[in-house]
């Protein structure tokens, strides 16, 4: 395994939904799956992950924002980069979701490149803002 790619944690409940995730970020990124909630903040709690792709609607049990909101208490994870990766697309279900802590939205379906483009632009920020801090 490269030790320089980024960990990515894909909070989604939708098995074709992960398959299709893991085959746009395979060979940019290392993967970790949660399928609901309670996996996420578990996983979180073993695990640092640079960013998060997370589902809102998990179905069963806590969703996809009250786990952001949970993951936004811990010192780890107050600046992690979470993206809502949601069908939620009208722009008050984005403002909602943006106020609940979540950093970027990407409204599905998207294509590879959306995401890949998203991805490249958390990691050039992140980047940018470690050397500004440093």
């Amino acid at each position: 395994m490269n030790e320089n790619k980024i960990k990515i944690l894909v909070v989604e409940d939708n098995q074709d939904n992960r398959e299709v995730i893991a085959l746009f970020i395979r060979g940019i990124a290392v993967s970790d799956f949660a399928i609901n909630g309670e996996e996420a903040l578990t996983k979180t709690e073993l695990n640092y992950y640079d960013i998060i792709l997370m589902d809102i609607n998990l179905g069963m049990g806590i969703n996809g924002l009250d786990v952001t909101k949970l993951l936004r208490q811990r010192e780890n994870y107050k600046s992690t980069p979470i993206v809502a990766v949601t069908a939620y697309s009208l722009m008050e279900d984005q403002k909602r979701i943006l106020d609940a802590g979540c950093s970027h939205y990407v409204g599905k379906p998207f294509t590879r490149k959306q995401l890949h483009e998203l991805i490249s632009k958390i990691c050039l920020d992140y980047c940018l803002l470690k050397r500004f801090n440093n």
